[in-house]
């Protein structure tokens, strides 16, 4: 399945590096198969979006661990409908 996750520009990308970590050591295969930086809906920053692929299973696990995530802004599977 395919999730989407954003996050501020400036904290680097360390933080790919880490979600990624997490949940593979959680769920086992995850793959990032997207990045892309677009300025932010608010304020004069870059955001980040970041498009994984995890098990179908492991999906919900993921999604609660992104949302939980101090810098991720948003979570979603698939997209964030007219923000992609």
């Amino acid at each position: 399945m395919q999730l989407i996750y954003a996050y501020p520009a400036e904290k680097g990308r360390g933080v790919e590096a880490e979600i990624v970590g997490v949940l593979r050591d959680r769920l086992g295969e995850v793959v990032q198969t997207g990045r892309e930086e677009r300025d932010a809906e608010r304020g004069d920053r870059t955001d980040v979006f970041v498009t994984l692929e995890v098990e179908e299973s492991g999906a919900e696990t993921a999604l609660n661990t992104l949302r939980a995530h101090p810098v991720v802004i948003d979570a979603a599977a698939h997209s964030f409908g007219e923000r992609v």
